[in-house]
């Protein structure tokens, strides 16, 4: 009997021969990635397949971090905006969604229950600061009325939840808070202040303006929707960034695209990033009015802004260390470094001619785009076919 035979299987899934890049840990060349017990257990070259369980040959694929959507909405079957995020997942490649919002107090422990703990990948949230959270946009807003902005509601859910609410969510824009204006946004501080945690804002069409919303941003805080057309535009008149959205970021405050179906202008992303300013997130906020498109998932997102320039690297970075990092997870997401979360993504970069759409009608043709092509979720393969029953 040989050694190879004898070798003990250390490794529940070991992914072998691919470039592995991974932002976080400086590293982009040909590794093997072995997980056990939902963790990275090992990077390294030529990692012996008789050590694991089950391989999956990565030659010729990107093997990065577990992608992380930073700003989605899943609550389905709740909010008639919400998509089933296991029926998307495969294909996307994103092992970590994050709900922006779409549950409030009153229901989130059925998101809970019946997302949160109920689909294979893994998922946080922003709890929204309305009580009823977004049920339907074809209605009135969720903010209009301030007895849904009820404070303790949301402090109580917080604390209950402290392992998935990651930060509170306001959506600061005239269809969510009708004549309240920027109320909702001062009781949304108040929480995010009082529970400790990040506050996500989402912005649009005013009120509020954004120079009543960026005031009250802080270190640590996210605004969304960052690349979107005239309303609630980043860049004056002129072209150039808007001085108090340089201060903004000056102090921390963390930049996240939230394409959505009316929120990335591809004439205000180039002109943002031939200035240097950068996303620190790419997410999609997908829901059901863009998943068919301009959307469609994470990785097209990604595809759109390597055509708009950036490198490889800083799209790769913008959907895992930079979600991570808002999150205040680096080190557990976001990375292949030993002892994080067991999450993978398999990505093939494709060559040819591709239509790109951006959400108010723009199109650009790219020549590559990258696609999924399975992924690992807390350690367990998931090929990109499957889907849930």
């Amino acid at each position: 009997m040989s050694e190879e035979t004898l070798m003990p299987q250390l490794y529940d899934l070991l992914i072998r021969g691919g470039r592995v890049l991974d932002p976080a840990a400086g590293r982009d060349g040909r590794y093997d990635v072995a997980l056990a017990g939902g963790r990275v257990a090992r990077v390294a070259p030529d990692i012996p397949p008789e050590s694991a369980q089950e391989v999956v040959d990565a030659r010729g694929l990107l093997v990065v971090p577990g992608l992380v959507d930073l700003h989605t909405h899943i609550y389905w079957g709740a909010s008639a905006l919400a998509v089933d995020p296991w029926a998307l997942a495969p294909r996307s490649g994103v092992t970590t969604w994050v709900d922006a919002g779409t549950a409030g107090a009153v229901a989130f422990p059925g998101f809970r229950r019946y997302v949160a703990e109920a689909v294979p990948v893994h998922v946080l949230a922003f709890l929204n600061i309305s009580s009823q959270g977004i049920l339907d946009i074809t209605l009135a807003g969720e903010c209009d009325d301030l007895r849904w902005c009820d404070l303790e509601r949301a402090l109580a859910a917080v604390e209950a939840h402290r392992d998935l609410i990651v930060g509170i969510k306001v959506r600061a824009s005239r269809n969510a808070v009708q004549v309240a204006g920027a109320e909702p946004l001062r009781i949304a501080r108040e929480a995010a202040d009082a529970a400790g945690v990040p506050l996500m804002v989402h912005i649009g069409q005013p009120p509020p303006t954004l120079g009543e919303i960026l005031p009250l941003l802080r270190a640590g805080d996210i605004l969304t929707h960052v690349y979107r057309g005239p309303a609630a535009s980043i860049l004056t008149r002129e072209g150039r960034v808007r001085p108090d959205v340089l201060e903004a970021r000056a102090r921390g405050v963390l930049m996240d695209v939230g394409h959505g179906v009316g929120s990335l202008d591809f004439r205000v992303a180039q002109r943002a990033l031939e200035q240097g300013f950068l996303p620190d997130s790419i997410s999609t906020d997908l829901h059901l009015l863009n998943v068919r498109g301009p959307v469609y998932d994470l990785v097209t997102t990604l595809s759109k802004f390597w055509d708009l320039g950036l490198s490889l690297e800083q799209v790769i970075a913008a959907a895992t260390t930079g979600p991570a990092r808002a999150l205040g997870r680096e080190g557990s997401l976001g990375t292949l470094q030993e002892g994080a979360r067991g999450d993978v993504t398999l990505l093939a970069v494709e060559e040819g001619e591709f239509t790109f759409r951006d959400a108010v009608g723009q199109e650009r043709v790219g020549e590559r785009r990258l696609v999924a092509r399975g992924m690992a979720v807390a350690g367990r393969w998931i090929p990109p076919e499957e889907v849930c029953s």
